[in-house]
């Protein structure tokens, strides 16, 4: 893979201190999106997640997230970033236990992710980060989706692009979101939650992270319709895979 190689050759340009050319020893399984690899460089190890290309389609930033990334950094809650560009993302691996969906819903484990998540929002964000516009993000999924479906016929475009444009709509105060806070996204290591994969990390609503961890039961003037646009992102994200 040409941009694994690329990567690799630049290797004495990382922000780590490597006393040898790093060797990919496998590829990492269970991505969706990416394709990631753990190289060896003598004792470190390493990930390297190739990107997906195919960016403005699947509504991903990636210079946002490199943003995301630095202002988050000194949080400790994610893997220490070597290098970043829109090709690929070199970090640390994390040698943790990758959560299933059992250990999700175990309320003192959500606990766990719920302090996480109180860190993040906590992080100063200065101006150059625009608000997330979720109706903007809907309709990018959507024009590509409506040619070929029946999103029209049983409404779910017109309803999903409602909540959308009232949540834009609506006065609250934005914060740094992971926006993908699901099992195999989380690693504990030491009794220690890590964050990984921040392609979708945005600067949005305060509350969506959480909705996300604790669905209905998260008490907030928007948990319904934070929660109906998650699902619904993640329908319209599903038809796009295929």
């Amino acid at each position: 893979m040409y941009l694994l190689e690329q990567a690799i050759a630049g290797w004495k340009n990382w922000n780590i201190s490597l006393s040898e050319k790093p060797e990919v020893e496998r590829e990492l399984l269970g991505g969706s999106t990416n394709r990631s690899f753990l190289a060896v460089s003598g004792l470190n190890k390493i990930v390297i997640r190739v990107n997906n290309q195919n960016n403005e389609n699947l509504g991903f930033d990636r210079q946002r997230e490199i943003k995301i990334l630095a202002l988050i950094e000194s949080l400790n809650i994610s893997p220490k970033i070597y290098f970043a560009d829109n090709n690929v993302l070199v970090s640390d691996f994390i040698e943790g236990y990758q959560w299933t969906n059992k250990d999700f819903v175990i309320p003192s484990n959500k606990e766990k992710v719920f302090s996480v998540i109180d860190k993040i929002k906590n992080v100063k964000v200065p101006f150059f980060l625009e608000r997330q516009k979720y109706s903007k993000y809907c309709q990018n999924y959507i024009k590509q989706l409506v040619a070929t479906s029946n999103l029209r016929k049983n409404k779910f475009y017109d309803e999903l692009m409602a909540v959308a444009v009232t949540l834009d709509s609506k006065v609250w105060s934005p914060v740094i979101n992971h926006q993908d806070i699901v099992p195999g996204n989380l690693i504990e290591k030491d009794n220690q939650i890590f964050l990984i994969d921040w392609e979708y990390s945005a600067f949005g609503h305060p509350d969506i992270d959480l909705v996300r961890l604790y669905g209905l039961d998260y008490e907030s003037e928007f948990t319904k319709d934070l929660l109906f646009l998650q699902q619904g992102i993640d329908k319209l994200w599903g038809i796009l895979r295929g």
